[in-house]
């Protein structure tokens, strides 16, 4: 009697879990639903690059819109310049290079409600680059004009460490590689653009 007491019991808990299952509607779990986390932000950048295996520096901005503080993805843009160019003596006159790039950028991030934590972005897109050339006169610029150009494409992979500095700042120390579809400048390589960079991101906003 006891056994059939319980089995009946059994039945009836069973039966109850699944009318409560059956009034809860079914639901489909998305990645943009509404317990996703949303935020965004605005990076200003400088730092250091290689342009025709030369130092160079480098600044920019980018917009970023970040998914469930793991995933970012926006718009990035970038402008470099020599730092060192090089003068010839037979006409006298410097040749230095100076550009910009932008587009698309895809940041994995982990850990961000560590103080400290990475992210992997990739950046891609196109950009333009000028083959500048100055004339003197004695020691004093006198003309400067762009000799050649050339636009590209590219991909720039890299690597970063974030810091939490407050709840709507933060500091990134970022590496990365970018390559370039072949760029035609006379008297350069087509592989002029392709180098490391290094920069310091400031990023304001909600994470």
């Amino acid at each position: 009697m006891k056994k059939i007491t319980l089995f009946a019991l059994a039945i009836v808990l069973v039966s109850s879990a699944i009318a409560q299952e059956q009034k809860v509607p079914y639901e489909i779990k998305t990645l943009l639903g509404k317990n996703t986390s949303h935020g965004g932000y605005l990076g200003l950048s400088w730092g250091y690059s290689q342009v025709n295996g030369k130092d160079a520096v480098i600044g920019g901005a980018r917009l970023g819109w970040v998914i469930n503080h793991s995933f970012a993805m926006g718009f990035v843009g970038n402008g470099f310049a020599n730092n060192v160019s090089y003068k010839s003596v037979e006409n006298d006159c410097d040749y230095y290079l100076t550009g910009g790039y932008g587009g698309l950028f895809f940041e994995p991030i982990i850990g961000s409600r560590y103080p400290i934590h990475v992210a992997f972005p990739v950046t891609m897109g196109a950009g333009d680059v000028q083959l500048n050339q100055t004339f003197y006169n004695g020691a004093e610029p006198w003309e400067t004009f762009t000799k050649d150009e050339d636009e590209f494409i590219f991909i720039e992979p890299g690597v970063a460490i974030e810091l939490n500095m407050l709840k709507h700042f933060r500091i990134t120390l970022g590496v990365s590689y970018r390559y370039t579809s072949p760029v035609r400048l006379e008297y350069l390589s087509t592989a002029v653009l392709n180098g490391l960079s290094g920069t310091v991101t400031l990023k304001f906003g909600k994470f």
